[in-house]
């Protein structure tokens, strides 16, 4: 779902077409045996409090991806993707806060349901509009010039969206579709959940603004600067804590037992983004393109590929970090 230059967060859907570009397996067995096992755990049962929510939720999700193949299939186009992606988050929140178990007024919603909810709508609508802009500003996608003039191949990737809402939303869509008054009192768990999801949401967001102000000045370069002084993916290592921070945020508002099975949603994001092709195929991206640089070996060699760290000492001086993100070493 991600492009080397590009500064937005990836999602499943894009990572398995750079997946597919790089003749890999786009859905690994034990991937497919978790959505099912999961999926039909959750649905099974739409009698419980939140059953019939999460149900709505999913039909939801998979209507909108397969309504909008229906639309860009014939046209041929993937402006819609990326947008589509966002809106069918912002439609399966809401429906799972309108939806609860209790059929309860708006106003009986607990802080909880309602905090959950809003960040993952500023989160959703952050990245959409991120990649609706540019693939209006660039006039198309080059991840889709193979696959979106065969039909089913295009299908595939809005099923690959369908599996990144359902997963990476999994705990919000659980926790808003609770009867409002199983929710227990705000503790100390929220407030840390809270207070991770806006640091890290401030990691990404400080992130991806400061690549993108970068490549647009230094578009053949690579960046050494500002947060990408501590990581490699300072934008992946952001988006993971996020969802760890919704976790912990949701957790105290899971009220059956079954409902643990949100723990997927950080589990998911974090083995996609750093075990699958996130992570993995923008380092190969990279070396490919700057591998011959001393100075991008160097870089490689002191910088945290993943987590936040202090850059590595050489030559018995520390690593100049810089904050304006003005002088990336040079490719000539």
């Amino acid at each position: 779902m991600r492009l080397a230059a590009s500064a937005a967060p990836p999602t499943l859907s894009t990572l398995h077409l750079q997946q597919q570009q790089h003749h890999s397996s786009s859905t690994s067995p034990s991937f497919s045996s978790s959505f099912s096992s999961s999926t039909k755990m959750i649905l099974s049962n739409p009698a419980t409090p939140s059953g019939e929510g999460l149900l709505t939720t999913f039909v939801i999700d998979v209507g909108i991806q397969l309504a909008t193949w229906a639309i860009s299939s014939p046209l041929k186009t993937e402006k819609f993707y990326d947008l589509s992606g966002s809106i069918t988050y912002i439609a399966c929140f809401l429906n799972a806060l309108l939806n609860r178990g209790d059929g309860a007024a708006l106003s009986s919603l607990h802080p909880r349901q309602i905090i959950a909810v809003i960040f993952c709508l500023v989160w959703c609508s952050r990245l959409g509009l991120f990649l609706f802009r540019r693939v209006l500003r660039e006039g198309k996608d080059h991840r889709f010039d193979d696959i979106k003039v065969a039909p089913f191949k295009f299908l595939f990737a809005f099923v690959a969206q369908i599996a990144w809402v359902w997963f990476t939303g999994l705990a919000v869509f659980i926790v808003a579709a609770n009867p409002s008054a199983t929710q227990p009192t705000i503790n100390a768990l929220d407030v840390i959940g809270i207070i991770w999801w806006v640091v890290s949401f401030a990691i990404e967001a400080v992130a991806d603004y400061q690549k993108n102000t970068f490549k647009n000045a230094n578009p053949t370069k690579f960046i050494t600067t500002g947060l990408w002084a501590y990581s490699r993916h300072p934008n992946y290592f952001g988006e993971v804590m996020l969802w760890i921070g919704m976790f912990l945020l949701c957790a105290t508002g899971f009220v059956e037992p079954w409902q643990w099975v949100g723990v997927l949603s950080p589990i998911f994001v974090f083995f996609l983004l750093y075990f699958g092709s996130g992570v993995r195929l923008l380092e190969q991206s990279s070396d490919k393109r700057y591998g011959h640089l001393p100075e991008y070996q160097d870089y490689k060699a002191r910088t945290s590929i993943f987590v936040l760290w202090p850059p590595k000492e050489a030559g018995g001086s520390p690593l100049r970090v810089a904050v304006d993100g003005s002088d990336g070493p040079s490719p000539a």
